[in-house]
């Protein structure tokens, strides 16, 4: 039979790597971890991000936008294949087409450059990099997801007035039936989950040496006040954000401009990237909690369940 001394140092490395899976305990996701994108300890034993396995895994090139698709569906998108069931006139079929084509060429860059702007970030903090030295980073990714979601409601208001009420109503829901499915609550801040690893299930996987635990109970009280710093500081900008998407979303499909919204899209990537900072410190603390080869072993835990 095991000692019971044994378990302490994991316990306290369960609170310490709390914040490492984000909203997973804010949120009640412990379970099964959501899909992340993978990252692996190289040979040397330092943790690293593999970009193949984050590609393989990555999200839908949708949900970079600031506005997830599931609360403001790309009607634009949506179009395709409906020009009988709309039953679309002339001036409507030429009107919609060359829209299009806009939307594409001004939206499609912006979530490129987005989902690399992501994967860049991700790279960079789990090798060290601090919220500080992230801040232009994170600045052109906010920007990135903000003038995505700009192109997205110019267009929806532009297909409103194209189209008649029936003919509009009829695309809504269409879309509405074709969008992913509702967000999970850590996919509302700015640093989508995926490229991040939970950390959270795998803990118990770890294997703490009798020299490791005497600095991590050395720890124990340090990852508890961080912990307790981080649940009230993140999961109300978490819900913050999702209703400030939800009303959002509404209003633009309800024939609200881009202008009319701004405020309420500034505060929304503000929430935003206060919950990615939050984050990014927590994976910072993380990594100096845990010795370099126990992080490393960590990060090699989740990559297979981010395939």
């Amino acid at each position: 039979m095991a000692p019971q001394a044994s378990s302490f140092p994991f316990r306290h490395l369960t609170v310490a790597l709390a914040c490492a899976g984000l909203a997973l305990a804010l949120a009640g996701c412990v379970g099964a971890p959501p899909q992340a994108a993978a990252h692996q300890a190289p040979a040397s034993g330092q943790p690293g991000y593999s970009a193949q396995a984050a590609q393989a895994t990555q999200p839908a090139l949708a949900q970079y936008s600031l506005v997830h698709a599931a609360h403001l569906p790309h009607l634009a998108w949506a179009l395709k294949g409906q020009t009988t069931a709309l039953a679309l006139n002339e001036v409507q079929r030429g009107t919609l087409a060359a829209l299009a084509f806009e939307v594409r060429d001004q939206l499609q860059p912006r979530l490129e450059q987005a989902r690399a702007t992501e994967q860049d970030i991700a790279r960079a903090a789990l090798a060290g990099a601090s919220v500080q030295q992230l801040a232009e980073r994170l600045d052109r990714l906010q920007q990135l997801k903000r003038e995505a979601a700009q192109v997205q409601i110019d267009a929806t208001q532009r297909i409103r007035t194209t189209l008649d009420a029936a003919q509009y109503q009829q695309l809504r829901q269409r879309a509405h039936a074709q969008a992913p499915a509702a967000p999970a609550m850590p996919e509302y801040s700015l640093l989508l989950p995926a490229h991040l690893p939970h950390l959270m299930p795998f803990v118990a996987q770890l294997d703490a040496s009798a020299e490791h635990r005497q600095a991590l109970q050395a720890r124990a009280a340090e990852a508890d006040r961080i912990v307790e710093q981080v649940r009230p500081a993140l999961r109300p900008r978490l819900q913050q954000a999702q209703q400030l998407e939800q009303e959002s979303a509404r209003a633009a499909l309800d024939g609200r401009s881009a202008q009319d919204l701004a405020p309420q899209l500034d505060r929304l990537a503000q929430v935003r990237r206060e919950a990615a900072e939050i984050h990014l410190r927590c994976i910072a603390q993380v990594r100096q909690t845990l010795p370099p080869e126990q992080y490393a072993r960590l990060l090699a835990l989740a990559q297979p369940a981010a395939r």
